[in-house]
């Protein structure tokens, strides 16, 4: 993914948007790219104050910081590998289940 490509995925991972595929992309240039992750956290600051403060501030809490939102879609990325692990194990386990019934 280019840097310009990544810029353009700031406000759609601040609102969690990005499907599996967008989200490893993003995360994996954000964290190599030292220019992108400068940019992302201004952005994030930026964009998160403005929503608090447009917001009824006593029913909104203030977002995590920014690297912490990026740690959280890891563990997100991390948790759904392993769901899809599961999910393959299951159906080899059911088919393994079926050949021995047949």
């Amino acid at each position: 993914m280019q840097c310009k490509d990544v810029q353009s995925k700031f406000i759609p991972f601040i609102d969690d948007e990005l499907n599996y595929k967008e989200l490893k992309e993003f995360l994996e240039h954000i964290r190599q790219c030292k220019n992108c992750y400068e940019e992302y956290d201004f952005y994030y600051t930026m964009i998160t104050g403005m929503r608090y403060l447009e917001s009824d501030n006593n029913k909104t809490e203030l977002k995590i910081d920014s690297g912490q939102q990026l740690n959280e879609a890891e563990r997100y990325l991390l948790q759904y590998k392993i769901l899809q692990g599961e999910k393959i194990l299951l159906l080899v386990a059911i088919c393994i289940g079926l050949i021995m019934l047949l």
